[in-house]
Parts: structure tokens; sequence; C-alpha cells
């Protein structure tokens, strides 16, 4: 059975548009939409998304409590972290991936 990631990156791969790949010569694994950067892998179990802070807030979207990325990020950021620690989880980080994309 895959794991949690491999299961996201196959879904957000099934988007229109979105592909997953590693950023230049780095270990970091992005997110892009039409070839621009929507969101990257924290590790295995966290995804940083970039949204608006308008839909952050409107979403009630928070970073998880045990995060230990991004812990100086402002509050008006239009970055959030998300876990996906829960395969319950996928769903809602598919739809904001998508969401990013229309932006």
């Amino acid at each position: 059975m895959p794991d949690l990631r491999d299961e996201l990156v196959r879904r957000l791969t099934a988007l229109p548009g979105v592909s997953v790949a590693l950023y230049k010569d780095t270990d970091l694994l992005c997110v892009f939409h039409n070839h621009k950067e929507i969101a990257h892998f924290q590790n295995e179990q966290e995804i940083d998304i970039r949204l608006t802070p308008k839909i952050i807030q409107q979403n009630g979207l928070h970073p998880p409590p045990n995060t230990t990325s991004h812990l100086d990020r402002p509050t008006r950021s239009r970055w959030i972290v998300q876990s996906f620690a829960q395969p319950e989880m996928l769903d809602d980080i598919v739809s904001l991936v998508r969401l990013a994309a229309e932006l």
C-alpha cells in the first residue's frame, strides 16, 4: 500500500496542469501548476500551500500545532502549512491545491 505522500502526489498530478517535481537541484518536492510553484512538501506528512490570506482566514486554516516548519512566518502570509497525517485529510489537501491552482 502506498504511503500518504505517494497517494497525495498521485491525486495532485491527476489535476489539470499540475505536476510534482524536485525544485531545481534540491531535495524539495514541489507542486507546480503550469510551471508555477503553488505548494511544496515540508516532510512526509506536511505540505506548504500558497493561497491568499483571505482564503486562509475564510477556511479557518492554521498550521498543525506540532509543526516545526516556518514557525516565524507572519500571520498574513500567503503560505500555510497543512498536515496530511491521516488518510481522510487527503481530500481537503487536494481541494486546497486545486484552489491554489485557480489563483
